[in-house]
């Protein structure tokens, strides 16, 4: 398993993206914060002076490979994310999906029709940025599924308060960004990997018991766990661990709400670019 360097210009050209926004309500009803602000959904609360899941697309609309876009999310937000793509740069297609009662045919059902790369995250997601995409989509030319990690440190360097959980490994402590990818329509039967809420179930399905054991015991490496889903899944699975640390942090309740609006005002809303990172492949 090789960790290979990852400079800042690679990645740039290949074939259009399709990028899926999950942006659905949660099962057991409204989001604490929605109703905190009196709105249906999560993703059209204020942050810095616009709904919440339009940073995400705004960054998909400046994203020069991003050709399509999908929104994910119950009928009754239809008009509301309409309004919010008005106001964005008009470019590519654009389809809103009605979310389904799992993640998994949630992203089945926006991919459908759709022949190309696959790149899949949040309306939470405001701090996404194209340099991100970029590493992802980097990954995803030698693997057929992938997904974002950033170390613990580089959390807490980007925000003290940042994020409250890690995936323990022998070689390091992760956190999730919400940034996944697929490199075509074979790829996408590793999305029943999302199928329930459980993030140990999710372990179980991609790496095997003994992988979830080994994951729960600090025993498995990044690249350990790596090869095992790639063997169970029989697909290539790549990571990219991204040095920005900021990415793993999404708005998900009041603390998270104010930590990024708090980045989002320091740092002016440009866009985060990653430092140096590392892809797994």
């Amino acid at each position: 398993m090789n960790l290979r360097s990852l400079s800042p210009d690679q990645g740039r050209a290949g074939p259009p993206i399709r990028l899926i926004v999950l942006a659905g309500r949660p099962r057991k009803g409204a989001h604490p914060l929605a109703e905190r602000f009196g709105v249906s959904h999560k993703c059209l609360i204020p942050l810095a002076g616009k709904p919440l899941v339009a940073h995400v697309l705004q960054t998909a609309a400046n994203h020069p490979r991003i050709a399509s876009l999908a929104v994910c999310i119950e009928r009754e937000g239809f008009e509301p994310i309409y309004d919010v793509l008005t106001r964005l740069p008009g470019r590519g297609t654009v389809a809103l999906v009605p979310a389904r009662d799992s993640l998994a045919d949630s992203v089945r059902a926006a991919a459908e029709g759709w022949e190309g790369p696959v790149i899949v995250t949040t309306a939470d997601h405001a701090l996404l940025s194209e340099s991100s995409i970029d590493a992802l989509l980097d990954t995803l030319e030698t693997a057929d599924i992938a997904f974002a990690l950033t170390r613990r440190e580089w959390v807490e360097a980007a925000h003290r308060a940042g994020h409250g959980h890690y995936l323990r490994l022998r070689d390091g402590e992760f956190a999730a960004c919400d940034l996944y990818g697929m490199s075509g329509p074979a790829a996408l039967r590793a999305i029943e990997v999302f199928r329930g809420d459980r993030s140990g179930q999710r372990i179980a399905r991609a790496t095997g018991v003994l992988g979830l054991l080994r994951v729960m015991l600090g025993m498995e490496t990044l690249c350990g766990a790596i090869a095992r889903a790639s063997r169970r899944l029989a697909l290539k699975v790549g990571a990219v661990i991204l040095g920005d640390g900021s990415q793993a942090i999404d708005v998900d309740d009041d603390r998270t709400y104010a930590v990024v609006r708090d980045l989002l005002e320091t740092r002016g809303e440009e866009q985060i670019e990653a430092a140096p990172r590392l892809a797994v492949a």
